[in-house]
């Protein structure tokens, strides 16, 4: 009878830590909304290469051969967390994207968010909020167009 008492109270606690281990993992899945689009603005190119960067605060500015056009598109991407109250999350950016136009294209790379690191989702709701920015590398006599391209951007807990 002993060793049987002590099989169950084994078992019990067996499933006890499997229960507890479980209760530990997030319940709600973790969502994230774009809110704005990533947009480098009207840019005028020369016959000399350079870049166009839009600043995950808000900022743009040109380097080599490009100038800044009007400020018309010009913004940085935005995004909504939601997700399990108090939770770390992180945020895995793309190494770079193709965006084409006209018959010709262009890549941004060095993506950047706002903030830069792990965050937490905060209150009740379990939100938060980010924005990001990156670098356009315009080529020496790249073609007039309206170019456009997809990125992605992943969340998940930490």
């Amino acid at each position: 009878m002993r060793v049987r008492a002590r099989q169950l109270l084994a078992a019990a606690m067996a499933l006890g830590a499997i229960l507890l281990t479980r209760r530990a993992a997030a319940v709600i899945a973790i969502d994230l909304t774009t809110n704005s689009n990533l947009g480098f603005g009207q840019i005028v190119a020369t016959a000399t290469a350079g870049t166009v960067t839009v600043s995950p605060l808000g900022g743009r500015t040109a380097s080599g051969g490009v100038l800044l056009g009007n400020g018309f598109g010009a913004s940085v991407a935005s995004f909504a967390v939601s997700g399990q109250p108090n939770a770390g999350y992180s945020v895995t950016l793309p190494s770079s994207c193709v965006l084409s136009g006209g018959g010709s294209s262009m890549t941004a790379d060095t993506f950047l968010s706002n903030p830069a690191s792990a965050q937490n989702l905060v209150g009740p709701a379990g939100t938060a909020s980010f924005t990001l920015g990156a670098t356009l590398h315009v080529g020496g006599g790249q073609r007039s167009a309206s170019y456009s391209g997809t990125y992605a951007v992943n969340v998940a807990y930490d």
